[in-house]
């Protein structure tokens, strides 16, 4: 580090802000921001500029700066907004580089509500926008002449719908993200295709890119007799401004500084240093946002270089001469360095991702020469660029197809789960370790001794160690309803679905299985056949049936009721479609799993009445621990299971309370016979139905029943080892009893 003082630098910066977002300073972290004094969220008026927009068929996206947010008589400045507002009560005059006025409720961009969620403020907080805006009201004002938003986003779209007029074989998506950073058009199928080949990287705007572009460029210039400097100031000023008019990503804008600092040691008559470059990067854009730090594609696109600076010359003692070895190691490289990245945000992994780059990668570069310049000589002749994006379409294909080829293998990905930080860090310094080990040419050195720092490191990343307590988490799903027990390496879900939280399988449910690392649930509780209750369910089985996932379900419980047939033969349908058991439960049939044991209290055979009064009532044993699960469970369903708790004197120390706290629900006799200690209730802030209500809280406090709300905690985790319990939550502190 003595020789590479920026490096150190770098580090300790990083060290810096890392501890001020930990002592809470704002601009650091993802501290939520504050209006002004006597300034309301609620209906809110706004000003600012628009420099992006994006539009669907029902709402319209708007991001703003240089926002200032009016109170009679003052304005005063705030950060960056985001705003979705419905297409019939927006403007459709706004364009980039303009202004706007907005009326609308501002809110603050929420932290995740379970573990494994998308961190949505940490990945705007990076981009600088700090509040959400649903828009009420809106009027738009023509942009300045010559600005440059305008004129960026007017170039965007036109060239992005050049591209998808001219791209052979519907890749034009892909073409519009590889040459336009326009990932939105790529559709999902080909997302998951290419996640599964381990590309996907491809499909941004990335090092790769620029330094295909850049140092084309500049070879382009020199040949054509261009002085050094003059072709370097010229390369550096148009990657620059592409970088910018690409969207200005993290991982962009490292390339455009990187190859900066390369062009201007190369006319300086200079060693460029890779690392001190790399580090001068890292501190520039951190100066720029801060929140970077925490920012998925920073990480990568740093760990990448890294990964080719520091660990791929601790392969090999000797300068590699075969090209097919020397890209092999240096992906292999690469991956030691992003591993625990891939990992931390994803929780899984592409397992043939290095040889599949190996393949694509030496390709990468025709497909953009074929992208770019079949878009230029289209904007002329149309046939000459459907011409020139032929051999580009067609590698873009050859990755699809491979794609479609793992697909089939059900363990072309591994979910992985989330490693703890402290894996993480151990795993690096072993790495550290051994790359530093490895430049030291000791040729004498026992092969497995030399690579032991490496294997003990992987071995500890992706090592689980067994838990023998059982796990209970209560998902934040909205309206709706999702618990996941985790117990010796087996996992079941009661429940999952939500009427409030849109793909709230794919988003809610989904990430958290894979967070925890769960490959397999063995098996799914469905109470009964509401939507908020089974839709999420019914996205899993269609990911796992669609091959769009690997995890996989062993069996789905019902119950016969008299409504929503439909839907149960739906869902059995699709079930086994997706290689799931469809088994039915009745009340006395136990489960058992070890020294746990699953009971249901009812329905029973034969049993009438809606869905409510016939949902399952699951009793969960373990020692002297008991919850019970109780759908929305209400009436005669109610009645029957208070009669069997008071004839087997059953006593619960945790009630998920029925039908999200419905008033109708959890009748005083039945809290009095089930005496619970705590009541988790299951609902969606500002729900239409008022839950949880009044009357219920009423009676649970009576019982002197601790009440766990999701939509004030996010999701509630408890843990037991069959004798002392203990609960923490998403978004607060944790209890002990």
């Amino acid at each position: 580090m003595s020789k590479r003082p920026l490096c150190a630098f770098a580090l300790l910066f990083m060290a810096v802000i890392w501890c001020l977002n930990l002592a809470g300073v704002p601009f650091f972290g993802n501290a939520p921001p504050v209006l002004p004094n006597g300034c309301s969220p609620g209906h809110a008026v706004l000003e600012g500029r628009v420099y992006e927009t994006k539009s669907n068929s029902f709402y319209t996206t708007l991001y703003i700066r240089q926002v200032k947010i009016l109170s009679d008589p003052n304005k005063y400045s705030i950060e960056q907004v985001k705003v979705n507002i419905k297409n019939d009560l927006a403007d459709n005059t706004v364009r980039p580089g303009g202004k706007v006025r907005l009326t609308g409720d501002l809110q603050q961009i929420p932290l995740p509500f379970n573990p494994g969620q998308f961190n949505e403020r940490s990945y705007y907080y990076a981009r600088k926008i700090k509040w959400y805006l649903e828009g009420s009201s809106m009027k738009a004002f023509p942009p300045d002449a010559w600005s440059f938003e305008a004129l960026r986003c007017q170039v965007k779209s036109f060239l992005s719908d050049k591209i998808l007029e001219l791209a052979p074989f519907d890749t034009g998506g892909i073409f519009c993200a590889m040459l336009l950073g326009e990932k939105q058009e790529i559709g999902k199928e080909d997302q998951l295709l290419l996640k599964l080949d381990g590309v996907l990287h491809i499909a941004a705007i990335s090092g790769t890119h620029l330094s295909f572009l850049g140092w084309g460029l500049f070879r382009l210039l020199r040949k054509l007799r261009v002085p050094v400097a003059a072709a370097g100031g010229i390369s550096v000023i148009l990657m620059v401004q592409y970088g910018i008019f690409t969207g200005s990503s993290a991982s962009a804008m490292r390339a455009v500084i990187m190859f900066s600092l390369a062009v201007g040691a190369m006319a300086a008559g200079r060693t460029y240093d890779l690392l001190s470059a790399l580090s001068l990067s890292a501190v520039l854009l951190l100066l720029e946002s801060p929140g970077y730090l925490y920012d998925s594609g920073f990480l990568l696109s740093f760990g990448a270089i890294l990964g080719l600076a520091v660990v791929y010359p601790a392969f090999s003692e000797k300068k590699e001469k075969r090209k097919t070895a020397m890209a092999l190691k240096s992906g292999l490289a690469v991956q030691l360095a992003t591993i625990p990245i891939q990992m931390y945000f994803f929780y899984e992994l592409p397992v043939f991702g290095i040889l599949v780059n190996l393949l694509v990668l030496p390709t990468v570069g025709i497909v953009l020469a074929s992208g770019g310049f079949g878009c230029l000589a289209g904007l002329a002749v149309p046939f000459l660029g459907e011409l020139f994006m032929l051999p580009g379409a067609f590698f873009l294909k050859m990755y699809l197809f491979m794609g479609q080829i793992l697909r089939q293998i059900p363990f072309a990905s591994v979910i992985t789960g989330r490693p703890a930080m402290w894996k993480i860090l151990l795993y690096y310094i072993l790495l550290a370790v051994w790359a530093a080990w490895g430049r030291k040419e000791e040729k004498k050195r026992h092969i497995l001794l030399r690579y032991l720092p490496l294997i003990l490191g992987v071995f500890l990343l992706f090592l689980r160690i067994p838990d023998k307590k059982l796990r209970i988490t209560f998902l934040d799903v909205g309206q709706g309803d999702c618990s996941v027990v985790m117990y010796e390496g087996k996992t079941y879900v009661v429940d999952g679905g939500s009427s409030s939280v849109s793909g709230v399988g794919n988003y809610r449910i989904l990430p958290f299985l894979k967070c925890m690392g769960i490959r397999k649930v063995d098996a799914i509780f469905l109470s009964h056949m509401d939507d908020d209750h089974i839709n999420g369910i019914g996205e899993l089985l269609e990911a796992i049936r669609n091959r769009e996932t690997t995890l996989r379900i062993e069996k789905i419980f019902l119950s016969e009721c008299n409504d929503k047939q439909e839907k149960r033969k739906a869902i059995e349908k699709t079930g086994h479609e997706a290689g799931c058991r469809i088994l039915y439960l009745y009340g006395g049939d136990r489960i058992k799993s070890g020294e746990l044991e699953l009971r249901c209290l009812y329905p029973y055979e034969n049993t009438e009445g809606d869905g409510n009064e016939a949902s399952q009532a699951l009793l969960l044993s373990l020692g002297d621990f008991r919850a019970l699960f109780t759908g929305d469970m209400e009436g005669a369903g109610e009645t029957a299971v208070t009669e069997a708790l008071e004839q087997k004197q059953i006593e619960a120390q945790v009630l998920k309370v029925a039908h999200h706290g419905s008033k109708n629900s959890t009748s005083l006799r039945f809290l009095e016979a089930l005496k619970p200690a705590a009541g988790i209730i299951s609902c969606g802030e500002d729900n239409r139905y008022g839950h949880p209500h009044r009357e219920l809280t009423e009676r649970l406090l009576q019982e002197k029943v601790k009440i766990f709300q999701t939509k004030e905690l996010g999701a509630v985790f408890l843990v037991t080892d069959g004798k002392r319990s203990e609960v923490s939550f998403q978004h607060k502190k944790s209890m002990v009893n």
